[in-house]
């Protein structure tokens, strides 16, 4: 099993270059993408309460733990989802919020390896 453990700098560096080879987070010019854009939340809801807000400008991102979240889509509810050292998914959560089933997904996406993440089995 591939285990690695990051620091919270070294995540936020990678994470940065993750979006910054995103085809649409590459776009954001106002402000243009980089790790500053990307907000630690303490507990799962306050990521929670961030993602249900809409109309976030692209390139914003919400980190908890080791799972970041980034807008894709200008004030839209697109976010590219990266564990670790790489992105597998594109989430769009206010649905999933909504019917509150938020809670449940971001515990898979903790609990899943990374096997099961790039296959979205999770």
């Amino acid at each position: 099993m591939e285990m690695h453990t990051y620091t919270e700098r070294q995540l936020l560096d990678i994470w940065e270059t993750i979006g910054k080879q995103n085809i649409w987070i590459a776009e954001a010019h106002d402000p243009p993408f980089e790790k500053t854009m990307l907000d630690k939340c303490y507990t799962p809801e306050e990521l929670q309460s961030k993602l249900a807000h809409d109309n976030w400008c692209l390139g914003q991102g919400f980190y908890y733990q080791n799972l970041c979240f980034i807008n894709q889509s200008d004030g839209g509810d697109e976010w590219l989802t990266i564990k670790d050292n790489y992105d597998f998914e594109s989430i769009s959560f206010m649905r999933i919020i909504k019917h509150g089933k938020f809670m449940n997904l971001l515990q898979r996406l903790l609990n899943a390896t990374k096997k099961q993440c790039i296959k979205l089995k999770y």
